[in-house]
């Protein structure tokens, strides 16, 4: 099972945002980067992060995109802590999606990390998970990759232009995968609205 979820500007699927919408509440940010740091820096009983894992899932991006005639992405950290901490979300409250067990969408996950959102024209997300059996290997991880390329969102996400950077985050429960990959363009030097929101991540 899939699910996909991409911005550029302030065009979202299902709707316009206002810049209204893009003012960070600091609580909640707070409250979810606290959350989602603790989930990646202690996964669940019972589950441990796959960084072979990722780096086949990168992998296999990258040789998708070689296909389509597209230029490589780069590896990244910068947005692992994320990709790991929303991976184990699905894992732990059995769901795929962009919004997390604690109410945040995608945007809102990433303002909580970055601040100012707007310094990232252009992010995207792609989720799924494997628990069909058998053991968490290197066939597993390309069967759950199929998923996106078969779905013609998420492939779109893949093979876009408009992404540079990538940061995988794999958990793996009893044989089960959970998997995020986190796309982004190239960041502008200062954003939109200033230096207000959190920093870091």
């Amino acid at each position: 099972m899939t699910q996909g979820h991409s911005r550029r500007g302030f065009i979202y699927f299902g709707g316009c945002a206002a810049a209204s919408f893009l003012v960070p509440r600091l609580a909640e940010a707070g409250t979810y980067l606290s959350f989602a740091k603790s989930l990646a820096a202690n996964p669940p009983a019972g589950s441990r992060y796959r960084p072979d894992l990722e780096t086949e899932l990168f992998g296999l991006a990258n040789g998708y995109r070689a296909q389509k005639g597209k230029g490589p992405l780069t590896a990244s950290q910068d947005f692992l802590i994320p990709a790991r901490a929303h991976a184990a979300d699905m894992m732990l409250h059995n769901f795929i999606g962009h919004r997390a067990s604690t109410g945040q969408d995608f945007d809102s996950r990433m303002r909580a990390f970055v601040g100012d959102i707007t310094k990232y024209p252009s992010m995207a997300e792609n989720a799924a998970h494997d628990t069909l059996g058998g053991p968490a290997d290197q066939a597993k991880g390309q069967r759950l990759f199929q998923q996106w390329v078969n779905s013609p969102g998420h492939a779109k996400t893949l093979r876009s232009l408009d992404y540079f950077f990538v940061s995988t985050g794999v958990i793996e429960r009893q044989g089960n995968i959970w998997a995020v990959q986190i796309f982004w363009g190239k960041p502008r030097a200062k954003g939109l609205y200033g230096t207000w929101g959190l920093q870091g991540g």
